[in-house]
């Protein structure tokens, strides 16, 4: 039984939901006086699922990695969240920092990150790395055998990290109904080789009910490895592994669109896009902003290099045009990440001193940390373009969410081709990060680009983000998920299964 959807759209179904993922929603850490503090944790996918979890209920479970976190969970590793207006239980899994180290870093980060993104990173694989992994991806299936919250409930797992969980899981819960989101690229066959354990990851892959990606191009390399590795046959749009059927399809991600409504309707907004100004020194009648995890797939130095070419072709524009760059720290310990972070800290420094005004003042105000929604709304709301300048990216969500906030159609997404979200966002200007006079030609093309032509590109991109937020990406893979008789054949291609 389905309820309608509180927003008209499909209905959402009942059944509370577990969902599967290496990083938890929020997290708990002391403060400086000792007490204990919660904040959300940031990063689309994360915002995106607990939007999801706040209105199914069910369990989250996930590694739990604040300092505070095992003050907060009762006896068996449970807490109630939000803390501020409970939804659903999130069930807490405890790694040593070895564990962490071999499955997250080592296993997850070093090998199977860059080997599904095409940013020239070599993918390093490890027995040891491997052997933990498997590990902690059987931990995770048992818990969810453990905390299943009632028979029918799906289980929807979340990514690269867990890739062997449908298959542990099946073998607890033989009835189980699984769905895996596989949230970033998936690597062609001819690269998916270099992995040594790509057959145990593709038959880990194969337990699932549905299996799906961002893109059709990702659905398309799955569908290629699982028939040459497992010599699984096509059928409609998804596979026969041995006895089993499954489902496969591409189906975007998108965001919370009311939620960033709320937001940017707040009474407090427009205060608070003026505090913002305030704090990030923000003089000059232009903004420009960049909001990425500090990761080597995201372009960040290409984008430094675009805006460089940009600034010595247009003399006198660092007196009109401030860009802020929001750069998260991420996996810093790996020395790939590591070196991308010093690289994009000399990078800024040599902008500023070589753009520098009269005053000293360079244009690029970099802040290396995270921003709650309501203060990155509000920066996206200041935004005269924002740049997404991806090397390779699954979707990427900050593309989305700057056009959510835009309710007042202002505002020019600069985008890269090599992003998931140019399929869907055909209206931004689309670039290529490694063209850097073609990426800097973009950039002019967004400021100089008249106010009607803006609204116009807006009003279409913010109907192509409205008409599938969060809400409806969950919906069409959870209701097929729970509709999915596993002993039928999937269906004609062209379809999600189970569609009519």
């Amino acid at each position: 039984m389905a309820q309608p959807d509180r927003r008209g759209g499909e209905p959402v179904p009942t059944h509370p939901l577990a969902v599967v993922s290496n990083r938890e929603p929020y997290i708990h850490s002391r403060s400086a006086d000792g007490s204990v503090a919660w904040s959300p944790t940031t990063g689309g996918v994360s915002v995106a699922l607990d939007a999801l979890m706040r209105e199914r209920g069910g369990v989250w479970i996930a590694h739990g990695a604040g300092d505070a976190d095992r003050l907060a969970v009762d006896d068996h590793d449970r807490v109630r969240v939000p803390p501020d207006a409970p939804a659903y239980d999130l069930r807490r899994i405890w790694l040593t920092d070895a564990e962490e180290h071999h499955y997250y870093e080592g296993f997850a980060n070093e090998g199977l990150w860059p080997l599904c993104h095409v940013a020239h990173v070599k993918p390093v694989f490890r027995a040891e790395d491997w052997r933990v992994y498997q590990d902690i991806n059987r931990r995770f299936a048992h818990t969810v055998h453990v905390e299943l919250p009632d028979f029918p409930a799906p289980v929807f797992v979340q990514d690269y990290h867990l890739t062997l969980v449908p298959r542990f899981l099946r073998n607890l819960r033989p009835d189980a109904r699984i769905a895996l989101f596989w949230h970033i690229p998936f690597p062609h066959p001819d690269r998916l080789r270099i992995c040594p354990y790509r057959r145990e990851i593709l038959e880990g892959l194969a337990d699932c009910d549905l299996l799906a990606f961002q893109l059709e191009r990702d659905r398309r390399n799955f569908l290629a490895a699982a028939r040459a590795e497992l010599g699984a046959k096509a059928n409609g749009s998804g596979l026969q592994v041995g006895d089993r059927a499954m489902a496969v399809c591409a189906v975007p991600i998108g965001v919370d669109f009311d939620r960033i409504q709320t937001v940017t309707r707040s009474p407090t907004f427009a205060a608070e896009q003026g505090k913002l100004r305030r704090e990030l020194r923000i003089d000059t009648a232009l903004v420009g902003i960049g909001v990425d995890r500090l990761d080597y797939t995201k372009g960040i130095p290409e984008r430094l290099s675009a805006l460089d070419a940009l600034f010595t072709r247009w003399p006198g524009l660092n007196r009109q045009l401030t860009f802020v760059q929001i750069a998260v720290p991420s996996r810093s310990t790996l020395g790939s990440y590591a070196a991308v972070e010093a690289d994009i800290d000399r990078r800024v420094a040599a902008f500023n001193a070589r753009h520098a005004r009269e005053d000293g003042v360079g244009p690029i105000r970099y802040r290396k940390s995270a921003l709650r929604m309501r203060r990155l709304a509000a920066l996206y709301r200041l935004a005269d373009l924002c740049i997404v300048s991806s090397l390779h990216d699954g979707m990427n969500l900050v593309a989305k969410e700057f056009v959510a906030a835009r309710e007042d159609l202002g505002g020019v997404l600069v985008l890269s081709e090599l992003a998931g979200a140019a399929q869907e966002l055909t209206e931004a200007v689309i670039i290529n990060p490694y063209d850097v006079e073609g990426f800097a030609d973009g950039l002019q093309l967004a400021l100089d680009m008249p106010a009607e032509e803006r609204q116009r590109r807006m009003r279409a991109l913010r109907r192509v983000v409205a008409g599938r937020d969060v809400f409806r990406w969950a919906t069409e893979i959870l209701e097929e998920l729970e509709n999915l008789d596993p002993r039928a054949l999937p269906p004609a291609p062209g379809r999600l299964p189970g569609k009519r």
